[in-house]
Parts: C-alpha cells; sequence; structure tokens
C-alpha cells in the first residue's frame, strides 16, 4: 500500500498549495479517528474488572437434580421389571405392578411382595401351570386341501350370529 505523503502527492500532479490543505484536512481526520480509540491494556483491565465482578455459581451435583432423579428411578424400574422376579407378571402389568411395590428401605424382598400381589390381583400374572394336561375338546376341521371341505352346521351357524352383529 502506497503511503499517502506530499512527495506521493506531488508526484501526480497536485499543486503544492492544496496538498497543504490536503495534508491538514488529513492530519485532522487522524487526529479525529485516533481520539475515540481506547489503549488495548485500559479495555483489557474493564473486561478482567467485569469479569472478577460476576459471582461465580455454586457447582451443581448433577446427581441431586430433578431430570437425574427421574432419569435414574426409571432405570431402576427397568433393571427391575427385566429381572427374573417379575416373570411371574403378565408383561402389560409389569409397571402397574412395579409401581404397587413398597421400596423403602425396610420394605420385604421383591419376591414377597409379589406373592402377596399375586393374591389380590392374579389376573395381572402369568398362571401358574398345573401338573396335569387339561382334557379339553379340540374343535378343527377334517384334514384336507384348503377350501375342500364341506362347510360344517357349525361355521355356517358363526357365520349366521357374525352377521347379525
Amino acid at each position: 500500500m502506497a503511503e499517502f505523503s506530499r512527495k506521493f502527492l506531488m508526484d501526480h500532479g497536485v499543486p503544492e498549495d492544496q496538498v497543504d490543505a490536503i495534508m491538514a484536512a488529513r492530519n485532522q481526520t487522524m487526529n479525529d479517528t485516533l481520539s475515540g480509540y481506547v489503549a488495548k491494556a485500559d479495555v483489557q483491565a474493564q473486561i478482567d474488572a467485569a469479569v472478577a465482578a460476576v459471582p461465580k455459581p455454586e457447582p451443581i451435583d448433577p446427581k441431586t437434580t430433578p431430570e437425574y432423579m427421574a432419569l435414574a428411578q426409571e432405570r431402576d424400574m427397568l433393571r427391575t421389571i427385566g429381572g427374573d422376579e417379575f416373570q411371574i407378571v403378565k408383561p402389560k402389568f409389569r409397571e402397574q405392578i412395579f409401581g404397587m411395590l413398597d421400596r423403602s428401605e425396610k420394605a420385604p424382598e421383591i419376591k414377597d411382595q409379589l406373592t402377596g400381589l399375586r393374591e389380590k390381583w392374579e389376573e395381572m400374572f402369568i398362571p401358574e401351570k398345573s401338573e396335569e394336561p387339561k382334557n379339553t375338546p379340540q374343535f378343527s376341521k377334517q384334514p384336507g386341501h384348503p377350501g375342500t371341505n364341506p362347510e360344517s352346521a357349525e361355521d355356517q351357524l358363526v357365520k349366521q350370529i357374525s352377521a347379525q352383529w
């Protein structure tokens, strides 16, 4: 970048009396511009003072926040209902049964609580397997290719009842 000086102006054909006026205007503009600047050391001192004036927040233990507590409770629930003790509960009722458990320190073990809940809410638990198989009749169509068997009287009755609904 070329330096803006008297020699530069005269080399470009500016008359000497106009060079004085141009240089005076330039010096005035430079003084006005520089008076608006602040030294970097002064600005840094102001920044340091402002940072020191702001109180530092106390460190937060993330384990005490409500969000963490909710997440920890959900994690504990998922671990518990996925455990061996909860295999006797029907899958769609596991969260409800977990909500019914007493999880305090002096509470009985989960197995004991589940046994008590099974007596009250039998329909939420998988039935215990009996030793003897039940002798229930199995209704089925006669063997053959699909669609080749004649329609039974039962099938006609089911269609008739279904049509009324």
